[in-house]
């Protein structure tokens, strides 16, 4: 029986050797796959086409997201053609990408939210405004509040800068910030933008984590 595995656990195993299969269409591999990973396209895949791969080495088979199962379908072919060590990577490419983790193809890195972001200006949740009021007071800025890990908690807006002092930014946070993995294209980011009329959004992982963010000028092209 295949084992399901998670982002880490792949990292892990890629890093000590396994290999890596997509299953995907060859275009969809093309533009964009794990580094090191082969492409077997599940309408080709059979003892041939699996051949040159090590069925006695850890394999770990992936497609696209958690709702594709082509690769747990893969995963027992590859068990059926004699593969002793399979892995499922249940959740997939879009999960890799969405941690912002290396990607090998042809799609370039500045056409994801990820390869655009810029840093943010960030600050404890302990922090008072006074701590952060000339960044907020800096071209119409904002703060992110994060934990000590990089976590978002939310963003202290411009509009705060003219408060006491003294006030805690937990007082004054705007806890829901818009935010979106990195592996969202810029193309779907600037329609969502001008649809939303975002002026930024936050770029994180899928655990919270900050990466940066995006300007609305980044990506629709004017301020």
């Amino acid at each position: 029986m295949p084992k399901q595995v998670d982002t880490v656990d792949v990292r892990q195993l890629a890093a000590a050797g396994a290999q890596l299969v997509e299953v995907l269409p060859e275009s969809a591999y093309e533009r964009e796959h794990l580094p090191g990973a082969v492409n077997v396209p599940f309408t080709a895949l059979d003892a041939t086409t699996v051949a040159d791969l090590d069925p006695a080495a850890p394999t770990v088979v992936y497609c696209y997201d958690h709702e594709c199962d082509l690769s747990a379908r893969a995963a027992h072919r590859f068990e059926s053609f004699g593969f002793t060590d399979v892995y499922d990577y249940v959740s997939s490419k879009a999960a890799w990408m969405a941690c912002g983790l290396p990607i090998e193809g042809t799609l370039r890195p500045e056409r994801r939210a990820g390869g655009v972001a810029r840093p943010a200006v960030r600050c404890a949740a302990d922090a008072r405004v006074g701590d952060v009021s000339d960044a907020l007071r800096a071209s119409d800025q904002r703060v992110v509040v994060t934990t000590d890990d990089g976590v978002v908690l939310g963003v202290v807006r411009s509009s705060a800068a003219g408060v006491d002092p003294s006030t805690p930014v937990a007082a004054v946070l705007d806890g829901s910030p818009p935010s979106v993995r990195p592996s969202v294209t810029t193309e779907e980011l600037a329609e969502s933008m001008d649809r939303d009329r975002r002026t930024f959004v936050l770029v994180t992982t899928p655990d919270g984590t900050l990466i940066g963010v995006v300007e609305r000028d980044q990506v629709l092209g004017r301020a």
